[in-house]
């Protein structure tokens, strides 16, 4: 094939279009935390706004009862035979939270106002990344982000799921304020027990765990000999919203590969024409020979 047969073209085509499929996507990486942030500012705080924690010091008598009664219950998990349940109330809750140095990451930042039979009804004020920003000295990395709150009321369900005790997200109300569809797909479970999955008190009994529900004004937590233990939870909202992105990438990467495919096959045509131009052309110089 001669030098005037290898046309450029296609890998001109080629060339331009994975630069600009490598610009966009690198333009939609920056853009993408820059809109989360302009969203989750329309219903954050710039200041934090705690809620309340138990007062040790005026309840000690209640925390020793409510510290007997898990340890009880913790007694009864142990026996894989026996059948073991506790029943906790709103104010159990909120007492354990001040009470154990597993859950001391709640404390200010979740209360449970009520347990309806419905669900939980919890108060919260969580620190959220705002938007991002070139690190000033002192601060870590060469990008930061300076906190926003979300304080509002969570309604919420008890779920078991990974040998772990969630809760999963039916509703969030913020005050003068409404929440993004888009955020409530990243906040459809609060994994409040994450921090103490290798604690070696609370871990194992969560992990035992076979039942967890609301009756009544109370927190039912059980195991049932014979019954099977949860090993998943079950968060369909943050796989959709997490879905939505794969898809977006990999219709990127769908749209790049038909423009790399087009820029071929237009370049493999421009190639056979040429070197049928140049057939005729020897052809003709044969024939006039």
């Amino acid at each position: 094939m001669s030098d005037s047969a290898r046309s450029p073209l296609s890998g001109c085509i080629i060339l331009i279009a994975a630069v600009v499929m490598l610009v966009f996507l690198i333009g939609f990486s920056i853009w993408v935390p820059f809109r989360q942030a302009a969203e989750i500012e329309k219903f954050t705080r710039e200041a934090p706004a705690p809620v309340p924690t138990e007062s040790l010091e005026v309840r000690e008598a209640e925390a020793r009862a409510l510290s007997a009664r898990l340890e009880e219950f913790r007694s009864q998990l142990s026996d894989g035979e026996a059948e073991a349940r506790i029943e906790l109330s709103a104010d159990d809750l909120n007492l354990a939270i001040a009470m154990f140095e597993p859950l001391k990451e709640l404390r200010g930042t979740f209360h449970v106002r009520e347990i309806t039979p419905e669900a939980f009804v919890i108060d919260i004020c969580y620190q959220l990344n705002g938007r991002p920003r070139l690190a000033k000295d002192g601060e870590d990395g060469p990008v930061t982000a300076d906190p926003r709150y979300l304080v509002g009321t969570v309604k919420a369900t008890p779920q078991l799921g990974k040998r772990e005790l969630a809760l999963k997200v039916e509703d969030l109300e913020v005050e003068d304020a409404e929440v993004a569809e888009g955020f409530m797909g990243h906040f459809s479970t609060l994994r409040i027990f994450e921090g103490s999955l290798d604690d070696p008190v609370i871990g194992p009994a969560m992990g035992k765990l076979t039942r967890a529900a609301l009756e009544g004004d109370r927190l039912v937590l059980a195991r049932t000999p014979g019954d099977p233990v949860p090993e998943t939870v079950s968060d369909e909202s943050f796989e959709a919203a997490g879905g939505k992105v794969a898809i977006f990438l990999g219709g990127a990467m769908l749209v790049f590969l038909i423009l790399a495919g087009t820029a071929l096959f237009i370049g493999y045509k421009a190639q056979l024409r040429k070197l049928s131009g140049e057939v005729d052309t020897k052809s003709g110089d044969a024939d006039a020979t």
